[in-house]
């Protein structure tokens, strides 16, 4: 998985030389949940959380881009008064189509690597850490409104393809709605 993940920044990297690219900072909010096979009645509360980061917009032709950056992500899920927060640095890695001069369509992947878990509410706190996956991969769609050449909209889904758990037993995954604003320069 480190292999690929050091081809695929390379490989970033090489085409943010050879293209033109634009950097940008992003703000958004998180609407995360966990899905499983099975539903849980303790699982079942969205979980508000915010993400924040640095973002990259390479040109790679005059309808489609290539969006990546790194972003602090909070994710989870909420029952009655007890949450489950977990925190990620994410690459989103998205291929975006041109639909008209301001609108585009995003499809592709995201990685998450764990910054911490923990549960809490009712007066306590349980750090999940270290029963928590490393990594969480998963799809990502969506789509992005250009409000001028600096500043745009977007919205998307996020559905994760691997198990939160660290032994990879369980079936629960993440699942979110983002929306957020990107403000870009250079390039």
């Amino acid at each position: 998985m480190k292999k690929l993940f050091t081809i695929l920044c390379a490989g970033v990297l090489s085409l943010g030389v050879s293209a033109q690219t634009q950097f940008g900072v992003t703000a958004g909010l998180n609407m995360a949940n966990l899905s499983a096979s099975e539903k849980y009645d303790e699982i079942d509360g969205l979980k508000m959380g915010v993400h924040v980061g640095i973002s990259a917009d390479v040109l790679l032709s005059d309808a489609m881009s290539l969006k990546t950056g790194a972003l602090y992500s909070m994710k989870g899920s909420t029952s009655g008064d007890v949450s489950l927060n977990i925190n990620y640095i994410e690459i989103p890695c998205l291929l975006s189509f041109a639909v008209s001069d301001q609108m585009s369509l995003m499809v592709g992947t995201y990685t998450g690597f764990l910054m911490g878990a923990n549960a809490s509410g009712g007066g306590f706190s349980l750090d999940l850490t270290d029963a928590m996956s490393g990594i969480d991969f998963g799809i990502d769609v969506g789509a992005g409104f250009a409000v001028s050449e600096v500043i745009s909209i977007n919205a998307g889904y996020q559905i994760g393809l691997t198990a939160l758990d660290k032994d990879g037993a369980g079936d629960s995954k993440n699942s979110n709605i983002h929306i957020g604003m990107t403000y870009s320069f250079g390039g």
